[in-house]
């Protein structure tokens, strides 16, 4: 049988509660669930406009036509759209817990949350018609969404009790992120005429900088607390955790520079040691896994251990680039960024969501409904279907590898194939979260549940 979650306990009169104008540190509570669970709702949603897109261009991508304006909006929707807006919904959860400071305002983090989309909207619109200007104001305002989780969360790790070394993750993942935004910024330029750029190197510096600096290192971090409670890890290896940061800042320093500049030693450098950090991580989640107490995996650990293979595919893929194993061409280096972005970050934060995401909804919405009608507490477990859940990851991790690998052979029908399956994966996960609204309207928040085989 499936490992079902514990069951937590009933909260003491439990409220719903409006959102207070400002929570300090010192109280360290978790936000009301408008403020992660916004994040989460949205990001579901550019999931679902992400791998819709992807459908449309997989045959694009096959082709070798990897600049195509509407490869790069369907990029950035599951860049901005999925990863980041998922993790400044986690960070605003796991902050109180892993660190014990809150967010500084609960009502600015959710003017963040307004202008994150508007932001990462307005990008995907400009990419997708190819209009500089959309682009430039959609940078513009996404500079002021990350901002206001900089003053929002950041300064706060000053004042924690504990998980400094999570505090220092972040941090350096949000300055990778600042340093991606000014390539950006960049290149952006050059698309309305202003100057003249290197857009092979600066595209690769982006890439890294963005995924394996702001989401790679923000996942070390948050994931070295949430991972373990998660399985239940007994003593997991401690000693990668102190090299993984310090030889990832390397790398991407080094490959930073070393891209848009075409000096290749540098580049080669930064390369081995990002795909050393890499390794690096794979053997601390190897130690979470392999010193766990639960026996089996549940549907959403299922999804997480899935997504450090598509991380192995990634680095073995990103390391037969750099040594011209495989022709350095567009073809391969999108397929890459696919098994990276798509198969890896995307398939971690779902997994997570499926542990997070019906706990916040049993404790901030169902709990306390169920408690004012009188009725007794609801088990979480009915929140989730998780032969649903291993449906979709039957889905989606046969379509995301079809697609890489079809895109990097340049095999159009079965990169058709790969788009199609992938977004029949996000269909069943969409259908998963809209059950949660249907039960919540209709109240039907006891029926019985059975757990699949």
């Amino acid at each position: 049988m499936t490992m079902a979650p514990p069951v937590p306990p009933t909260p003491a009169t439990p409220r719903r509660r409006p959102l207070p104008p400002h929570v300090t540190a010192s109280g360290a509570h978790p936000p009301p669930f408008a403020l992660p669970g916004g994040h989460f709702a949205a990001a579901i949603a550019w999931l679902l406009l992400g791998s819709a897109g992807l459908v449309a261009v997989a045959p694009t991508l096959a082709q070798g036509n990897t600049f195509d304006p509407r490869v790069f909006a369907v990029t950035h929707a599951f860049t901005l759209g999925v990863v980041t807006t998922s993790i400044f919904g986690a960070l605003y959860q796991f902050f109180p817990v892993t660190l014990g400071a809150a967010a500084k305002s609960v009502r600015v983090g959710m003017a963040g949350l307004w202008t994150l989309v508007a932001g990462t909207a307005l990008i995907v619109l400009g990419f997708w018609t190819w209009t500089a200007w959309l682009q430039a104001a959609g940078w513009c305002v996404l500079f002021a969404a990350v901002g206001v989780v900089s003053w929002n969360l950041l300064p706060q790790r000053r004042r924690a009790t504990q998980g400094h070394v999570i505090g220092r993750y972040v941090s350096a993942g949000h300055a990778a992120f600042g340093f991606a935004m000014l390539l950006a910024a960049a290149r952006i330029g050059e698309t309305a005429g202003w100057w003249t750029v290197d857009r092979l190197g600066m595209i690769a510096a982006h890439l890294h900088l963005a995924a394996f600096g702001f989401a790679g290192l923000t996942a070390v971090g948050v994931g070295s607390r949430m991972l373990p409670m998660f399985l239940s890890s007994g003593a997991p290896l401690e000693w990668p955790l102190r090299w993984i940061g310090p030889v990832a800042g390397a790398g991407l320093v080094l490959f930073g520079v070393g891209q848009p500049l075409h000096v290749a030693p540098l580049s080669a450098a930064g390369a081995a040691l990002l795909f050393a950090a890499g390794a690096l991580y794979l053997v601390l989640v190897w130690s979470y896994f392999r010193t766990r107490a639960a026996p089996r995996l549940d549907h959403g650990l299922l999804h997480i251990a899935t997504s450090f293979g598509f991380l192995a595919l990634t680095l073995l893929v990103g390391a037969a680039l750099a040594t011209s194993l495989v022709p350095s061409i567009p073809r391969w280096w999108a397929a890459y960024t696919l098994l990276g972005v798509g198969g890896w970050l995307t398939l971690f934060i779902l997994g997570v969501l499926y542990r997070i995401l019906p706990f916040l909804s049993w404790l901030h919405l169902f709990g306390p409904r169920a408690t004012a009608a009188g009725r007794p507490p609801m088990p979480v477990q009915s929140l989730s279907r998780p032969a649903w859940a291993r449906l979709s990851l039957a889905l989606l991790a046969p379509g995301i590898a079809l697609l890489a690998f079809a895109v990097g052979f340049g095999r159009v029908p079965l990169a058709r194939a790969g788009a199609g399956l992938l977004f029949l994966g996000v269909l069943v996960q969409l259908a998963h979260w809209l059950r949660l609204v249907v039960l919540y309207q209709r109240l039907d928040i006891h029926a019985p549940t059975r757990e699949a085989a």
